[in-house]
């Protein structure tokens, strides 16, 4: 009897436990991608399949019960979505101004009905924040960079909790901010969680590095970011700088044995490129005061160069260089890099960040200025750029 008891226990806890469960829960995120003057994306992930709105309001200080708000879902070609991965876009807004967001959710329990599907109650899974949209209007930009950050949550908020006290516009990830994606929620909860107060309201920008294009899940890394192409090559501003995000693939050659035969940068590096040259005729780059490129990979050629970045300096380059690009930021090696226009085929600096340090950068319409804080928050490098214009 006493072996049977313990037996109906073990086989009753699964369901014990899925009685409490709450598929509503926020397991990652919030957080806020391809803000501009007039939309934001926010992006989350919930803990089963729900259907999931924002409720937003002006942050005009009054009360978010002080009437009703409208709701935003995301529909995918007309239908509302339903799933774990969400993804909110809120339009029609104004440049520069702030935004306060609530995320709610309602559990699928069955949708095995095509004509029926079955739902919890309507829940506020208590998950919120307030973003500002861009402003090409405004007299400045600022913001933070991190870089190669390998999974190490730790080195993550050791460089980005001083943040809390700065007014900055967003923050850039600028690659391999994990090792590999060999599983998607993983993958997200590195990229996302160590920063999780940080990036529910501000605007997250990201550059692939050549790490997040391995693992199991590498193809899925795409779908938790939304870009103005849909692609990791796109541009956007703020302020007087105009941003061209680039993406220069895997470091080594396709063929090599490290890519099991799955790789194919050369083609699309080959794409990326042709688009690269119209995105600098595009008013919202060509015309910008300040232009800066972004690219995980540095388009240097040094004598120990490796694939890539020997393709990105040859093909990139000149482009960029007719562009008028006034700096470029780069990681990858982790280790400072500090080059000067025209030492390598560059009419533009190029910084390659550390892999322990972040980058602040600040720039009005007549120049750049950068500076690299350590995990102490000591300033280690710091450099006045003038704009070409």
């Amino acid at each position: 009897m006493k072996n049977f008891k313990f037996l109906l226990t073990v086989i009753l806890m699964p369901l014990a436990f899925n009685a409490y469960a709450d598929g509503t829960d926020v397991v990652c995120g919030p957080w806020l991608q391809n803000v501009t003057q007039n939309e934001f994306t926010v992006m989350w992930m919930t803990g089963g399949k729900c259907l999931s709105w924002l409720e937003t309001a002006p942050d005009d200080g009054s009360a978010f019960e002080a009437c009703e708000r409208p709701r935003t879902y995301r529909t995918i070609a007309g239908k509302r979505y339903t799933g774990t991965l969400h993804a909110v876009r809120v339009k029609g807004l104004e440049p520069g101004h702030s935004y306060r967001y609530r995320i709610y959710a309602r559990e699928v329990l069955d949708d095995s009905n095509a004509y029926c599907s079955i739902y919890g109650k309507e829940l506020n899974t208590g998950a919120s924040g307030t973003v500002r949209t861009l402003d090409y209007g405004a007299g400045q930009c600022t913001f933070s960079m991190i870089n190669d950050i390998h999974d190490r949550a730790d080195l993550y908020r050791k460089l980005t909790d001083p943040l809390a006290d700065k007014d900055i516009d967003f923050l850039l990830l600028n690659g391999d901010i994990i090792s590999y994606a060999a599983n998607i929620d993983t993958a997200a909860c590195h990229t996302f969680g160590p920063a999780a107060d940080m990036i529910r309201n501000l605007p997250l920008f990201f550059a692939r590095g050549n790490h997040e294009g391995r693992g199991a899940d590498a193809c899925l890394i795409p779908g938790l970011f939304r870009t103005s192409t849909g692609e990791f090559y796109y541009i956007f501003r703020q302020g007087p700088v105009a941003f061209i995000v680039l993406d220069a693939g895997e470091d080594k050659p396709d063929t090599s044995v490290e890519y099991s035969g799955l790789a194919d940068y050369d083609s699309y590096r080959q794409e990326e490129l042709e688009w690269l040259k119209e995105a600098v005729k595009d008013p919202l780059f060509a015309e910008a005061p300040v232009k800066v490129a972004i690219c995980h990979i540095p388009s240097l050629r040094f004598p120990d160069s490796w694939h890539s970045q020997i393709w990105a300096n040859e093909y990139f380059n000149p482009v960029l260089n007719a562009a008028g690009i006034d700096l470029m930021l780069s990681g990858h090696h982790h280790r400072h890099i500090y080059v000067e226009a025209g030492e390598c085929g560059n009419s533009f600096p190029i910084i390659a960040n550390d892999n322990e340090a972040r980058l602040d950068f600040t720039a009005t319409s007549g120049q750049i200025h950068v500076s690299t804080y350590d995990t102490s928050d000591s300033c280690t490098h710091t450099y006045t750029i003038p704009v070409k214009r």
